[in-house]
């Protein structure tokens, strides 16, 4: 069939034309921004789980039905190599410009403001914004990023609330977060909760964000609402699959949809891939099993070259040959021991390449004593496409 008509949107956060399975989800994230608007304080949203379960499509669809509901948005994508502080900053200008106009700015935006340059000027090489006014004194400015991040925070949501606007922070790879920033956002939705102040986050991250959060604040668990975000449900998955080629009037045999549903394993990102190479392999509005016994393996030999690829190529030699013993073992979780015994190491001495593959989101810890990937099906990849004898 024609590839330009092609329904499915395989990428980085690109919204399907069918999100199947997350209506508790959504559900969740309007009660949550209609509550504040009401005034009814209410806990943050905190979404985890692996690579391609779709939780940046949910963030966006979430940030949608924000600004639907009147909210000034801030969608922030934070990396391993991005300084909280100078990214928060920055967001925070931009909604105190738009809760109130330079021109107009009423008395506690302006206050906002004079807190917010006293937090850039304690940045190392901090960020050159353009505040024209005065910074504030002891307030913002302790150089301390957890007392400071609430200071900043209450004040922006003083100025929105003065201004009856509302403001919603999109923070997407929160894992990437120091534990002095997740602490400091943390008590900052405490303090604006108990302030009763219109700011919202909604954050998404891998499944480690939990444990980071727990490590940063131990009463974390009572100011977000952490939601895991897993495979599709079976059924949901399989509206994932058909829902997209409805609309042409373009249907499976029951064999090609089980053999697409079967490898993507209810994974949102794999279903939209391997359900794009089965449409361009299709023939005609029926698609058949021969067509997705080809097509499947097209979509797998693209996602080794780019998917996994991409993410391999990142990895330092030690950090390769810890995830190759990995795979060797077969399915994960995996125990720390075992991964040990086969790079025939002590349990202590393998323990900063396991952090730093944590820290570069490769990894988690499913619990004490354990390892397994971020990226479903990546020991499968690696099991294809590395020599793995070493390890026997």
């Amino acid at each position: 069939m024609e590839s330009y008509k092609n329904p499915y949107r395989p990428g980085a956060g690109t919204k399907p034309l069918v999100i199947a399975g997350r209506e508790f989800e959504i559900e969740k994230a309007r009660s949550l921004l209609k509550s504040v608007k009401f005034g009814s304080p209410q806990r943050s949203l905190m979404l985890y789980g692996l690579r391609g379960v779709g939780k940046t499509v949910l963030l966006n669809e979430i940030e949608r039905i924000s600004e639907d509901e009147g909210y000034i948005s801030e969608h922030l994508e934070m990396s391993e190599n991005d300084d909280f502080r100078r990214v928060i900053a920055k967001a925070v200008r931009k909604c105190l410009l738009k809760v109130d106009k330079v021109e107009n700015l009423k008395d506690k935006a302006v206050n906002a403001l004079s807190i917010l340059k006293a937090f850039t000027l304690v940045i190392p090489d901090g960020p050159e914004l353009k505040i024209d006014v005065e910074a504030a004194v002891g307030l913002g400015d302790s150089g301390d990023l957890d007392t400071d991040l609430v200071d900043l925070f209450v004040a922006l949501g003083e100025a929105a609330k003065e201004g009856k606007k509302y403001i919603c922070f999109f923070i997407d790879e929160v894992q990437y977060l120091s534990e002095q920033a997740m602490s400091g956002l943390i008590a900052s939705s405490h303090r604006i909760s108990q302030k009763t102040l219109p700011i919202v986050f909604i954050c998404a991250g891998l499944p480690q964000v939990a444990a980071l959060s727990g490590d940063a604040k131990s009463y974390a668990e009572r100011l977000f609402d952490f939601i895991p975000i897993g495979p599709l449900a079976k059924g949901a998955d399989e509206l994932a699959l058909i829902g997209p080629v409805a609309q042409f009037s373009v249907e499976y045999e029951d064999g090609a949809k089980n053999k697409i549903l079967e490898e993507a394993k209810g994974y949102p990102y794999f279903i939209q891939e391997f359900g794009c190479y089965a449409w361009n392999e299709a023939a005609n509005t029926v698609i058949n099993e021969r067509e997705v016994t080809e097509s499947n393996k097209k979509a797998i030999e693209a996602l080794d070259r780019s998917f996994f690829k991409v993410r391999m190529d990142r990895a330092t030699s030690a950090e390769k040959k810890f995830m190759k013993a990995m795979s060797s073992l077969g399915k994960g979780p995996y125990k720390s021991a075992d991964v040990a015994s086969k790079l025939n190491k002590k349990l202590q001495s393998i323990g900063p390449v396991r952090a730093t593959l944590i820290s570069k989101g490769f990894v988690f810890s499913p619990q004490h004593g354990e390892v397994d990937f971020t990226v479903p099906l990546y020991d499968e990849y690696i099991r294809r496409n590395f020599d793995l004898s070493e390890f026997k």
